[in-house]
């Protein structure tokens, strides 16, 4: 059914961010092949017991999850979970607030082929007893989180353990709210620790690193350590952002452990956080390498000196926002990292409403009128605006791939005309400005 997941990206904004999208219809990175559910019949969900039989059972699934849902105290869900698509309605929660029986969701050893999107996690607040996380990928592989808050874990928000492998964690948010609790067995009185990669030095998947893509993530206020702290690690961190208002907080982690560590860090920006990154090949022994590309720390770039060994860049696709507009795009609390994105009764996912470039907001400016409907080889577009402005159209296909771009001609008055013979038929999304305007478009080409 294909009214599950229509692409229907409003793509407005795009020509600022080459081509990166706030909503993807499938993720980049190494967990780029994780489908979950597919198009299954969507079932909605609104308490436990439904979610997690749902979430346990066999077979493809996609499970839609509303209102707020209340993880009794030591039930976490805790499985080998595959096929499954697990996606939050505006607002859905998930809640466990029990320190003595605290985690949400744990994929176990065997899971695969997991997406989980739109999600708000909410634990009990940090406290050092080696309790569980909000959600601990224990082994799955083949995983994409997207577009999900994680707050208050009790040991950490989203950790990766064990077997776990080829992951994509995307436009998420961490974050903690609660003021931690001192005393515990583990030894920290502050362990408001996010995101461990590997539980030790010998801890490692079957080929012995974990491929982990972070794509514009959001570590914001209250996150103290582990964003992520990890070793046996093959790392991609991009676009992301970096604003904690934790004195002494410590960006990226790296040990090697048995199987050794490498990062390559892009694009990104360390706005507000004491110390960027720190070495614990001390502790964890093996070798280290890191790369910061394009990336800023606090006012100022980090340059070469800051690199440890040569670290080649993945080798998938991927899109770049540029680095200058990371602190307004990723944290954008109408469609950046976080559960942002609007997902209706049906399971149809768009972009939230964006506070930046107008995106996701088609109320802000009026729309274009093109003809003919449907476009067969030329599209014309009449605009409200003087014909002498300079205009330039970016036009995208539903995967949000950039499928033109450049200056556009006017062929008379208001109207101007744009080849598009070589697209596939299929509906298509873009933007065009014209000076300081910007209008977005929609058209079918048949």
């Amino acid at each position: 059914m294909r009214k599950v997941f229509l692409m229907m990206i409003w793509l407005m904004g795009f020509s600022v961010m080459n081509s990166q999208v706030y909503y993807q219809a499938a993720p980049e990175g190494f967990g780029a092949a994780a489908t979950g559910g597919g198009n299954a019949a969507p079932v909605t969900v609104t308490d436990f017991t439904s979610l997690r039989s749902n979430i346990t059972s066999a077979g493809s699934k996609v499970i839609l999850v509303s209102g707020t849902i209340q993880i009794p105290s030591g039930q976490q869900i805790s499985a080998v979970i595959t096929n499954k698509s697990i996606i939050g309605l505006p607002g859905a929660k998930l809640v466990n607030e029990n320190q003595t029986g605290a985690g949400i969701l744990n994929l176990k050893s065997g899971s695969n082929n997991v997406i989980i999107r739109n999600l708000i996690f909410v634990g009990p607040g940090a406290y050092d007893i080696n309790g569980n996380d909000n959600l601990t990928n224990q082994g799955g592989t083949n995983i994409w989180v997207d577009h999900c808050e994680f707050q208050d874990g009790q040991d950490g928000n989203f950790d990766n353990v064990g077997s776990a492998d080829n992951v994509t964690i995307s436009w998420c948010k961490f974050t903690y709210l609660k003021a931690p609790i001192a005393g515990g067995v583990g030894g920290s009185n502050d362990h408001r620790f996010s995101n461990l990669v590997g539980s030790s030095a010998t801890d490692a998947p079957a080929d012995g690193h974990y491929s982990i893509t972070y794509q514009s993530c959001y570590w914001a206020d209250g996150c103290r350590e582990r964003m992520p702290r990890a070793r046996n690690a093959e790392l991609h961190i991009l676009n992301c952002y970096y604003n904690t208002n934790v004195s002494g907080a410590v960006g990226l982690g790296l040990g090697g452990g048995t199987k050794n560590s490498t990062v390559y860090v892009e694009n990104t920006n360390y706005a507000k956080i004491s110390t960027f990154f720190k070495s614990y090949v001390s502790t964890d022994g093996g070798s280290i390498a890191v790369n910061y590309i394009n990336s800023l720390s606090g006012a100022g770039a980090i340059g070469g000196g800051s690199n440890i060994g040569t670290v080649s860049p993945p080798n998938y696709a991927y899109t770049v926002i540029p680095t200058e507009n990371v602190a307004a795009y990723v944290p954008d609390p109408g469609c950046g990292a976080g559960a942002t994105l609007q997902v209706t009764e049906s399971g149809v996912i768009t972009p939230g409403q964006c506070a930046n470039m107008g995106v996701g907001s088609t109320g802000k400016t009026p729309e274009l009128k093109l003809f003919p409907v449907p476009v067969k080889d030329v599209l014309n577009i009449e605009l409200p605006v003087n014909r002498n402005r300079l205009m330039n159209l970016e036009i995208y296909n539903p995967e949000g791939r950039k499928v033109y771009s450049g200056s556009v001609p006017n062929t008379s008055g208001k109207t101007m005309t744009v080849d598009v013979a070589h697209l596939p038929k299929g509906t298509y999304f873009g933007r065009l400005r014209a000076g300081d305007q910007s209008f977005p478009l929609k058209f079918i080409k048949d």
